[in-house]
């Protein structure tokens, strides 16, 4: 309207001014008034046309709002109905429906072909019988059902990302998202599983899909750690372990999950352990909690990743460890406690009483030990049977376990013979009364009725006792005294007890006496070598020797053999056992050279080591020098070390072998079965060779529980890489025994008992002959 307005004044003017010429030159002044007239009507005209023209925009604004306000009918129904299926379809991403036990209820199209299923009756199927198809994708389908199961366990969502090729198109990521559905009362419902593709255009970044997914897909339990050691991602395998979602987690500090071995959250000192310079590695068995609270033993091992310029990270895995622990837990059983009684063994009573021994127990306690022998129990053992006897060990061991406190140990030693260890803080002649009075008990509660196979039988049991310190500072001797008096209280009539006795005189004499002539038994050439032969198991043929000192004391022609047990014991007591140690290994080394040199048969020497022995500071130079003096190289000697050698400062035993090693001689842990037989010193220690102990070879058959601990031992070797070697065999069942569960070193006298020098070299001259003699009948056949 504006420019209608504006074009008018524009003509207006026009034709005033064309007027204004036409005057001045051609009309008349006389026609002025017709200017004004025209001017009027024009005026007139243009006012009339603006106000029709803002009638009309007035009805056209009318009009729009009645448009706008008129509501039109509904349309009539369409033919086309719109359903689940026109839904899916529909849907930009891949959609699916299943029921709670897995049953595809609705899927895309796409999201069939995914799996190679269009065209396939698939609703009410499972996964598994999904795969069942021909073409589909099995390996897809399986996965699916692991993924699926992680999702209801964790009842929450759970993302899955994976690479995957169908209708014969290159791989492609898949990012897949499934979402259990429960009720009311949280039962499970429905799981829905949308996904889509995602197109990346670097290839790095594909790379790093990659990693996440095998560090979400791997079985193994992982997570990352940041620099204070909380929790920045898991993955599904964690979760599943511990119950534990990521969102739970996040933030979290590790000890919230992984506890120190006591069950604490102190934990182990893993920070401290990385601030030192260069650590780079933590590994460890803790405690891991789940979210019921339930704990379960775990390896922990962290690995610091570290860039320039960039924040210290860690990354984590976790092991479950429950069946190791179960398996260790059960080699301890064999190995410590007794198999008929249940009572602990030997080993474990030596073990126990060798802590109060060394101070872990309050050392102001007097020891009391009590050596227990049954007076007629071989005579019901041969007219009854084994199993009678076995039955009457039974019902004796916890007739002794009724009497005893919980803190008191009874054990069997061995057949019928049992021992108590128990301690008393009172004084000596405190403990003499309470010794009596369990003694007492312990007579009595032996001489009421057994019933063994429906019979009544009597028995009644001798008892000798020793009190430390008064009656031994070692174990060996006090369980030795207890022994004697026991044989004592045998001689004075069955059913009673006696207490160590001494003349105290006469024993200090006789023990400064042989001590004296033992220090002076190497001067003078009392003492011996002598060598057990070892054979090989599947050739028996003879590979080496075991190294064992005898004492041969008196005038010359008149020398007794003092045994070993009567003298090793004060050496090892008063220190001496260092300077025969030295001794022995030189002279062991020299003459092993000296066969060597002549061709015979030999290969190697295997030489005791006493505990003593093995902690003194100057033991690795005494080996250095008897391999230096003799000449002979390393790889021939074997020292022998004994389980309970390896009790106490771990890091410096280990230490101790490992220089050992480093010499190149071989390490060989004797009597294996009897000590504390810890699988983490086998584990941990470089030991090369394990020895089975002779009681469970001696008396052994093909069912009995001895074979089958031998053969466990073998095996549990074997898997370690350990050689084993069996002493004390003595039939050739058990040699055939032995070498048909792959025991590689047989000794026993079976073959040969120890030997001296000159035996022990005609034997290898006979047997070098045999197999010069074979070699060369092999030759001409």
């Amino acid at each position: 309207m504006k420019y209608k307005i504006l074009i008018g004044l524009v003509l207006l003017a026009s034709a005033n001014f064309l007027y204004l010429i036409a005057t001045r030159f051609f009309l008349k002044p006389d026609y002025e008034n017709y200017l004004l007239v025209v001017n009027g009507v024009l005026i007139f005209l243009f006012a009339i046309g603006d106000y029709w023209e803002q009638k009309n925009i007035e009805a056209q604004k009318n009009t729009q709002v009645q448009l706008q306000n008129h509501v039109p009918p509904s349309p009539p129904p369409q033919s086309f109905q719109i359903n689940d299926q026109n839904i899916l379809e529909h849907i930009p991403d891949f959609l699916c429906l299943k029921d709670k036990d897995g049953r595809w209820l609705r899927a895309s199209q796409s999201y069939l072909e995914i799996f190679n299923l269009q065209g396939t009756g698939y609703i009410g199927k499972t996964d598994i019988e999904l795969a069942q198809y021909p073409n589909s994708n099995v390996r897809a389908l399986k996965l699916s059902v692991i993924q699926d199961k992680s999702a209801w366990y964790l009842r929450e969502q759970v993302k899955e990302t994976r690479a995957i090729s169908y209708l014969n198109k290159p791989d492609k990521t898949l990012e897949i998202v499934r979402t259990p559905i429960f009720d009311s009362h949280k039962n499970k419902l429905k799981l829905i599983l949308t996904g889509r593709f995602v197109d990346y255009e670097e290839k790095e970044m594909s790379k790093l899909e990659l990693v996440s997914y095998g560090f979400q897909m791997s079985h193994l339990s992982l997570l990352f750690l940041d620099e204070g050691f909380r929790i920045s991602a898991v993955n599904n395998a964690f979760s599943v372990i511990t119950g534990h979602s990521m969102n739970e987690l996040e933030g979290k500090h590790l000890s919230y999950v992984i506890l120190s071995e006591d069950g604490t959250e102190q934990g182990p000192a893993y920070a401290d352990f990385f601030k030192r310079k260069d650590e780079k590695f933590w590994f460890g068995e803790l405690i891991c909690r789940r979210k019921n609270g339930s704990i379960f033993p775990i390896r922990l091992d962290i690995t610091e990743i570290k860039k320039e310029n960039q924040q210290v990270m860690y990354f984590a895995s976790v092991i479950d460890i429950t069946q190791q622990k179960q398996s260790e837990k059960r080699m301890m059983q064999i190995a410590h406690y007794d198999d008929l009684t249940g009572l602990v063994n030997r080993s474990m009573f030596f073990y126990r009483l060798s802590q109060f021994l060394s101070g872990l127990v309050p050392n102001n306690l007097h020891a009391i030990i009590f050596f227990v022998d049954l007076d007629r129990f071989k005579g019901i053992n041969d007219s009854l049977g084994h199993d009678a006897g076995d039955e009457l060990l039974k019902q004796t061991a916890a007739r002794l376990v009724s009497v005893v406190g919980g803190e008191d140990t009874v054990a069997r030693l061995s057949g019928d013979e049992f021992a108590l260890l128990m301690f008393n803080e009172a004084t000596h002649e405190q403990a003499v009364y309470s010794a009596s009075m369990v003694a007492e008990k312990i007579i009595q509660k032996l001489s009421e009725v057994f019933h063994i196979q429906r019979r009544e039988v009597f028995v009644g049991a001798s008892i000798g006792i020793t009190i430390y310190p008064e009656d031994g500072r070692s174990a060996e001797v006090l369980l030795k005294n207890a022994d004697i008096s026991m044989y004592e209280a045998k001689k004075q009539g069955h059913s009673n007890y006696q207490f160590f006795k001494k003349d105290d005189t006469s024993v200090s004499q006789d023990r400064l006496m042989l001590e004296m002539n033992l220090r002076k038994a190497i001067e003078k050439n009392e003492l011996q070598l002598y060598y057990q032969p070892q054979y090989k198991a599947n050739t028996r043929e003879l590979c080496g020797a075991e190294v064992l000192v005898r004492w041969f004391h008196g005038p010359t022609g008149q020398q007794k053999m003092i045994p070993p047990d009567n003298f090793i014991p004060m050496a090892e007591e008063t220190g001496l056992i260092i300077e025969i140690g030295k001794w022995i290994l030189r002279t062991s080394c020299l003459q092993l050279k000296r066969w060597m040199d002549e061709g015979l048969p030999l290969k190697q020497v295997s030489v005791n080591v006493s505990a003593r022995q093995f902690n003194d500071n100057n033991f690795l130079k005494s080996v250095e020098d008897a391999l230096k003096d003799s000449g002979l190289p390393s790889k021939h000697l074997e020292l022998e070390i004994t389980e309970s050698m390896l009790i106490g400062d771990t890091k410096q035993i280990e230490l101790q072998l490992k220089r050992l090693k480093n010499m190149g001689v071989t390490i060989v842990l004797d009597d294996f079965g009897t000590g504390y037989s810890s699988l983490s010193y086998l584990k941990n220690f470089p030991i090369d060779v394990l020895k089975i102990d002779q009681s469970f070879v001696k008396g052994s058959n093909l069912q009995s529980k001895n074979a089958r601990i031998a053969s466990a031992i073998i095996n549990m070797g074997h898997a370690l890489g350990q050689k084993i070697v069996a002493e004390g065999v003595e039939t050739e069942q058990q040699l055939l025994f032995l070498s048909q569960r792959g025991c590689d070193i047989i000794q026993g006298y079976y073959f040969s008992p120890p030997l001296p020098e000159f035996k022990m070299t005609a034997l290898m001259r006979t047997e070098g002959a045999y197999a010069t003699q074979k070699e060369t009948k092999a030759l001409f056949e």
